[in-house]
């Protein structure tokens, strides 16, 4: 079983969520554990066994984001994510300080466009030196108020708001100008109302759009604020997570949630330290563009050169020297096309991302561009005029997609070479634990018998009776871990010996019971047998069954405190037997569950009692039933005690026919 690297608390009341995120976050190694409400989810975190919550907002009230966010205050330690949806990002919500994704999503203008509540957007440098969140609501018929700052926002967005509400009281002087003779036409027109959205630069941290946001609805309570920028998801969340702060991302997002939790456990900083120098090079044959896009790739922490020569860029783009390409199709060079430049490139740097910029007009000329984008496997293609926003989002996306797939190459070849070492590990071992089963057998067979003779003729001299007792009991500690050696040898090669017949199961029981009763009652035990006076016709192996029950009962005598009580119970169930051994002893813990079918794994608390063993026992032993048809279980608690238990299927008619009888 694969080890689990955490433990993920979903809150949601649907399943398709958990559908969605089920792949990526079992193929990283996390668990899913699903709760539908606040409650539920405050219970589980009481555990302390979950290292990450994601809220579905799309299935949760978005109300109750105020509980969820200080639930997270109370669990610090436990990454909390957000799914936002349409309708959990709503302006009719008032909430606490929410981040919007970039592009805005599709329907939030709309909403922003018929409330009447101020609403705040705190935009980075890039997008609001470029214009990109005015731009987007302007085109929904938004005319919001830019400022450069946050100084004095608190005071601006309430003075707005009640300048607002005084415009729209009713006039009442209208009688009197008409008891005066006035005309309506000549009344003075009513003031357009003060605009109730407003785009701020913010170039602070979390920290501080949290507490703007408390000042902004500290003056003005039924104002709604929102944080959004251009930094890619990846980047935004482990940023985000490192601060100590949520990470709110879309719905449609939720299955990047587990390579975010990875990204941010294993060398997050250095690989956010190998993203900061990107290297862009403009390769266009209108200047003005390349000024003002070269300026906002430059403000969006990119390193960016700029040309108008193809042959330029061409020499320069080799040997890793740029990340990207972003190239207009109409530039031309004394021997290529812009399309054929782009082609050359590539061949000298397959990593090399490219970005087409195409002219709109002609018409074919466009669609000729768009079309190549294809054909020469591009990353996108953006139509003239180009929107500085627009070429930020498309450059991210393609810088993203690069370093993901240079990042699944790196990975892919340490896989590689992980595996081959583990590969000549494992070989090794094989070939150890067979050298060590079969030439250390011999002599210890030797060391056994001879040390049994020395007891029997020492009788009557004590102190060197003793010195050879020890020999002996030493020698059969030794035989016990060489032969679970020859075992694992054994199974792991496929050839582990078990021969099936006639199984008499309650024989096997009885003659391990009467042998282990001795070591309980030496440490002072109570030893316990429950099981039927008969039992139906089992196929199995009485020497390899015999095995795993002493197996379980020499555990389960090792990590049992004096006084203790040990039970080997026998149950008929509808279609096998289940044999169970239950201890009162020092149990295990539910994170170490897992693994104690894993060779060489002892638990801290076991290494602490025992006085010789591989941790090979269990592995042995649930293979063994397994060969029998049969699977092994485990219940346990820590400090209470445990119950291991397997059971062996009963013999179909037409098997007890063809099952030979055990030799006697």
């Amino acid at each position: 079983m694969a080890e689990i690297k955490g433990r993920v608390l979903v809150i949601t009341s649907g399943k398709e969520l958990l559908d969605e995120m089920a792949p990526s976050m079992s193929g990283r190694g996390f668990e899913l554990v699903c709760v539908p409400n606040l409650k539920y989810a405050a219970t589980r975190l009481s555990t302390g066994d979950c290292s990450a919550m994601v809220v579905d907002f799309n299935r949760v009230p978005p109300g109750d984001r105020e509980a969820f966010l200080a639930l997270h205050k109370e669990y610090p330690r436990v990454h909390l994510f957000t799914l936002e949806s349409i309708a959990s990002i709503s302006p009719t919500f008032l909430s606490p300080l929410r981040r919007l994704s970039w592009p805005l999503p599709i329907g939030f203008a709309d909403q922003v466009r018929v409330i009447a509540r101020p609403v705040v957007i705190l935009a980075d440098q890039v997008l609001f030196s470029t214009g990109a969140v005015q731009s987007a609501l302007q085109l929904s018929g938004i005319q919001p108020v830019s400022l450069e700052a946050t100084t004095g926002l608190p005071e601006f967005v309430s003075q707005q708001n009640e300048a607002r509400i005084a415009a729209a009281q009713p006039k009442k002087e209208k009688n009197l100008w008409s008891l005066l003779g006035t005309k309506e036409e000549d009344l003075p027109r009513a003031e357009p109302l003060p605009g109730n959205v407003v785009v701020a630069q913010f170039t602070g941290s979390m920290k501080e759009a949290d507490a703007l946001d408390a000042a902004i609805l500290s003056a003005t309570p039924e104002a709604v604020c929102y944080l959004t920028s251009g930094m890619d998801l990846v980047r935004y969340a482990i940023q985000t997570l490192k601060d100590g702060h949520h990470v709110a991302i879309p719905r449609d997002q939720a299955g990047r949630i587990a390579g975010i939790l990875i990204e941010n456990s294993e060398g997050a900083d250095v690989r956010l330290k190998e993203r900061e120098t990107e290297r862009v090079l403009l390769l266009d044959n209108f200047k003005p563009a390349l000024t003002s896009l070269g300026q906002a790739l430059q403000g969006a922490g990119y390193e960016v050169t700029s040309t108008m020569d193809g042959e330029e860029a061409l020499a320069r783009c080799r040997n890793g020297a740029f990340h990207l390409l972003v190239i207009g199709t109409s530039t031309t060079s004394a021997q290529y096309s812009g399309a054929e430049l782009a082609q050359k490139m590539r061949e000298n740097d397959p990593n090399l991302r490219i970005i087409f910029m195409v002219d709109q007009y002609p018409l074919q000329a466009a669609l000729k561009g768009v079309s190549q984008v294809v054909e020469l496997g591009l990353d996108d293609a953006i139509l003239k005029p180009v929107e500085a926003s627009r070429l930020l989002f498309s450059v991210a996306k393609a810088l993203e997609r690069r370093f993901l797939m240079l990042e699944n190459a790196r990975l892919l070849k340490e896989t590689q070479e992980q595996k081959n070492q583990l590969e000549l590990v494992n070989g090794f071992q094989k070939k150890f634990f067979a050298t060590v089963a079969h030439d250390v057998k011999s002599p210890l067979t030797a060391i056994l018998g001879y040390s049994e003779v020395l007891t029997t003729k020492l009788k009557a001299m004590p102190s060197e009776q003793r010195y050879a007792s020890n020999i002996q009991t030493s020698a059969k500690t030794l035989n016990v871990l060489i032969s679970d050696l020859v075992d694992l040898a054994a199974m792991e090669s496929g050839k582990l010996r078990v021969e099936i017949t006639n199984l008499n199961l309650l024989a096997v029981i009885n003659d391990v019971y009467e042998r282990v009763k001795i070591a309980a009652t030496n440490r002072k035990l109570n030893m316990n047998l429950e099981v039927p006076p008969v039992l139906p016709p089992l196929a199995g192996d009485d020497a390899r069954v015999g095995q795993v029950v002493q197996n379980l009962c020499t555990n389960a005598i090792q990590y049992t405190k004096e006084g203790g009580k040990i039970t080997i119970k026998a149950e008929l169930k509808p279609d096998r037997v289940e044999v169970s051994v239950i201890d009162t002893g020092i149990g295990i813990s539910k994170e170490d569950l897992p693994r104690v079918w894993e060779r060489f794994f002892q638990t801290k608390e076991a290494m602490g009692m025992r006085k010789a063993g591989f941790g090979l026992g269990l592995k042995i032993a649930r293979e063994i039933v397994q060969r029998h048809g049969g699977e092994m279980g485990i219940e346990s608690e820590l400090g209470v005690g445990s119950r291991f238990f397997f059971h062996i299927p009963f013999k179909r008619p037409e098997e007890a026919a063809a099952v030979p009888p055990a030799a006697k």
